[in-house]
């Protein structure tokens, strides 16, 4: 083997040594991991933007809204199937005065959640997201798998979450306020907290209570249910 090969074959293998190192641990950091999904789970999406790239408009969810001049907006983010009865609750307290914007999901039972779930942190539908900026008010309409009949009240407004809770109780509801942490709605990214003064309220109902107030989907109201809407329409008449 002559001086040149030999000096060629050595700049390769240094080469290949420094690729390695760089490779698996760059400045002493460990090698990067991806996240592996666990077989047969669907992960949630990182964001509405995200999800709509993939999932299908009038297959696997119906998108609406319903514009009038009040100050409030009432949202169902995880309507239709992915919440159940969020959507017949915030189209009641939204009646025809307020304006509304509703995500429904539609997939096959079990494949709504998580698959059509997004957090509220990152639930940035920008149509929907343009009529909370333009009011003064917004509400949020959620499902929670906490036990109990209760409703749980958070968000940055805590004056209307105040108000919300003293109707409520007055109405016969078991209220919490302000809702824990994991539920609290306080977040500043939160799309509730985005209307025109920075702070929403955002509700969150068991399933039983849910189910309670609105007993078949897209049914009306129970004695119960009607009573509840009433109590949250007349805080925001």
């Amino acid at each position: 083997m002559d001086r040149l090969t030999r000096l060629v074959l050595g700049t390769i293998a240094g080469s290949l040594v420094l690729l390695i190192g760089y490779g698996g641990a760059q400045a002493g950091r460990p090698p990067v991991r991806q996240a592996v999904a666990t077989p047969g789970t669907v992960a949630e999406y990182p964001s509405m933007t995200a999800l709509r790239k993939v999932e299908q408009e009038g297959v696997a969810f119906d998108l609406t809204w319903t514009v009038t001049d009040s100050p409030l907006v009432v949202v169902a983010p995880h309507g239709g199937s992915i919440e159940p009865r969020t959507s017949e609750i915030a189209s009641a307290i939204a009646g025809s005065e307020h304006t509304q914007c509703q995500f429904k999901g539609k997939l096959p039972a079990g494949q709504n959640y998580p698959r059509l779930h997004v957090t509220s942190e990152h639930w940035d539908v920008e149509e929907c997201l343009i009529l909370i900026g333009q009011r003064t008010h917004a509400l949020s309409v959620h499902g929670t798998s906490k036990a109990g009949s209760v409703v749980y009240i958070g968000g940055r407004d805590t004056e209307t979450g105040v108000a919300l809770a003293t109707a409520l109780r007055a109405a016969g509801f078991t209220v919490v306020r302000p809702a824990p942490a994991d539920i609290a709605g306080t977040s500043p990214d939160n799309f509730v907290n985005k209307d025109a003064d920075g702070a929403g309220v955002q509700l969150e109902l068991t399933y039983g209570l849910r189910t309670e107030l609105f007993p078949a989907k897209d049914g009306p109201a129970s004695a119960r249910g009607q009573q509840f809407v009433d109590a949250v329409r007349a805080v925001y008449a």
